[in-house]
């Protein structure tokens, strides 16, 4: 027991240590539903011109229903300018066996995909991520939260 405190304690170090990452949000689903009418919004500003990636991340339980999840997104800039605009798939339960794919144990597990690949930006300015689920169900049940990581 003590060593696995020891391992988790120098994990967590060695991640909060990441430079790289320079914007992180999450967004929790009351009851774990994800309505189909409601667009995620993530606004970030850039601080300096550079290329970033952009990674969504998707936690979800044994409940969602479906063996995956579409989702569609859009990057804006200040001027509500479309940068980059796309509908993608996310893998969360495997195909033949239907066990549950990404991180995680028991019933709680997350996904993660790199949705944007080295975009420049302008500094000091603002950008606005709109993330919406694009399944066929109004109510999309078995959804926790979702995130936007942006790194360098």
């Amino acid at each position: 027991m003590k060593k696995i405190l020891i391992v988790n304690f120098c994990l967590f170090i060695l991640v909060s240590c990441n430079q790289s990452n320079i914007y992180t949000n999450y967004f929790s689903f009351s009851d774990n539903i994800w309505h189909s009418d409601s667009s995620i919004v993530f606004d970030f500003n850039s601080r300096d011109n550079k290329s970033l990636n952009f990674n969504l991340i998707i936690s979800y339980s044994n409940n969602y229903p479906f063996q995956n999840i579409y989702t569609s997104y859009s990057l804006l800039d200040s001027s509500k300018n479309i940068l980059k605009s796309d509908m993608i798939e996310l893998e969360l339960f495997e195909k033949k066996y239907g066990y549950p794919l990404g991180d995680g144990i028991l019933k709680d597990f997350t996904v993660d995909t790199l949705i944007i690949n080295s975009l420049g930006v302008k500094r000091n300015a603002n950008y606005k991520l709109l993330v919406k689920h694009s399944m066929r169900e109004i109510q999309l049940k078995g959804i926790n939260r979702i995130a936007l990581e942006i790194e360098k």
